[in-house]
């Protein structure tokens, strides 16, 4: 499935890599980060990804192996989140709700 998912394993293995808490202080700085160094495209692209992933309906167990080895997430969401499914959904809506606001264009009132 990652050749389905480039822009949501930029986001797992490139930015959750294993030195992630070195470059940031919480999980979600890391998804800021994410959206302000990548396009609109590429953020909206991951979202879209993250919901398609959300919609199959994989078992925590599932998940947790898609997270872990098939995308190379390093960071250990069982330590703040009860499930995988918990945390993509949070994440899906951090990706959203920053895109969103990263794609607003000021009114031209001429």
């Amino acid at each position: 499935m990652t050749e389905n998912c480039p822009e949501l394993q930029q986001l797992l293995a490139g930015y959750f890599n294993q030195d992630w808490a070195d470059e940031y202080k919480t999980a979600d700085e890391v998804i800021q980060g994410f959206i302000s160094e990548s396009s609109y495209e590429r953020t909206e692209k991951a979202q879209q990804e993250l919901e398609s992933l959300l919609r199959s309906n994989k078992s925590e167990q599932e998940l947790q192996d898609f997270l872990f080895f098939t995308m190379g997430c390093s960071y250990y969401y069982p330590h703040e989140w009860s499930s995988a499914r918990l945390w993509l959904e949070h994440v899906s809506s951090k990706l959203e709700l920053f895109s969103r606001m990263k794609n607003i264009k000021p009114n031209n009132n001429e």
